[in-house]
């Protein structure tokens, strides 16, 4: 991609309104893109860092100032290199633009929030918030994946989950109705847990077709107005922002000496399930295990026969947290200054990995 002439914020957004325009008409026409044309890919990611401290984190060969807070990328990946443009406009939740290839852009991307303390993470959206995309626009597609084998050992798997992956793709007007069919059915509905939502969002004459990813990846294959989408994109960023804040606010637990003894301020998260775990032990030691994409550390203790109690940190930017697991539920405990990330891409990942059904009340 020629990003020389691109020398603010209006012209680099003039390229991706004639991308997406230039793709909608060759998918309508063709149905299929012309050789070395791309998609404009949109990726939401949860910061707590600088822009200037992600050159210590990252491999990135190049970087020019385009406007303000908005900066060309040139990342080295394997002897290849991507162009991304950040935008960091919001400091706290960074959109990061590209036209690469979309298995390259997911690479560089995992790679950059996959850092052991690199203080980036995926905006991971649970279930509910996804079903929100939904509404946005007319539903055109989705994708339904329950991948257990990704946290879980093939021993577990056999012994208590009833599927280790179950993948679903549909497109076109059936979708809707597929869909309500496989929610609705009792036996499936614990496992259908989505990863990714398509719409054709359209607001007055102007139209975009998105595909929205459960960790905050977007594909617009179409439309008429790049501003639409970065509109799109707002609106859900905004959303899950005040569901991160309220978990800041009022989920995060600090003590303080009074005259007769510890008051604590602060509540627990509790996440419910609806997929009751039948060996307590073995689901913990498969979810905390420092890999990806639950990244988290810790030591176990046995409170009981069905009881266990984790402590430990997210390797996302160190924070400390304990998580108490019982069959039916299990409770999270963030330090004062812990990452409400951590709380969702915990919450997310139960849903995606083992039980769809589950639920996690946040305060207001």
């Amino acid at each position: 991609m020629s990003t020389t002439e691109i020398q603010n914020r209006r012209a680099l957004f003039d390229v991706f309104q004639q991308t997406i325009e230039g793709t909608h008409k060759e998918l309508a026409e063709d149905q299929e893109l012309q050789p070395g044309q791309t998609m404009l890919k949109t990726f939401l990611i949860e910061s707590n860092v600088t822009p200037a401290q992600l050159r210590d984190r990252v491999e990135i060969a190049e970087a020019r100032e385009v406007d303000f807070d908005l900066q060309e990328l040139v990342i080295e990946r394997n002897g290849s290199t991507y162009t991304f443009f950040l935008d960091s406009e919001d400091d706290r939740f960074w959109e990061l633009y590209t036209l690469e290839e979309s298995d390259d852009a997911k690479k560089v991307v995992a790679d950059m929030v996959s850092g052991v303390r690199n203080g980036l993470d995926y905006t991971w959206m649970p279930i509910e918030q996804q079903r929100d995309v939904m509404k946005m626009g007319e539903f055109r597609d989705v994708g339904v994946s329950y991948d257990a084998d990704d946290v879980f050992s093939e021993d577990y798997i056999e012994d208590r989950l009833a599927f280790g992956d179950l993948s679903v793709r549909s497109s076109g007007r059936g979708t809707s109705t597929l869909f309500d069919i496989l929610d609705s059915h009792e036996e499936l509905s614990s496992f259908l847990s989505l990863s990714s939502v398509g719409i054709r969002r359209q607001i007055g004459g102007s139209f975009v077709l998105e595909r929205v990813t459960h960790n905050g990846r977007f594909t617009t294959s179409g439309g008429d107005s790049i501003q639409l989408h970065l509109d799109t994109v707002d609106e859900i960023k905004n959303k899950y922002a005040t569901l991160l804040r309220n978990i800041e606010a009022n989920h995060r637990l600090s003590y303080e000496s009074v005259e007769h003894g510890t008051e604590i301020d602060g509540q627990p998260l509790v996440i419910e399930l609806d997929n009751e775990i039948e060996d307590v032990r073995g689901f913990a030691e498969n979810i905390v295990t420092s890999k990806n994409p639950l990244r988290l550390w810790g030591a176990k203790t046995r409170l009981g026969e069905q009881y266990w109690k984790v402590k430990g940190v997210d390797l996302h930017n160190n924070d400390k947290y304990t998580m108490e697991i019982s069959p039916e539920w299990i409770r999270l405990y963030l330090g004062t200054d812990a990452c409400g990330n951590t709380a969702l891409r915990i919450y997310s990942n139960i849903q995606r990995h083992y039980d769809s059904g589950a639920t996690m009340e946040v305060q207001t």
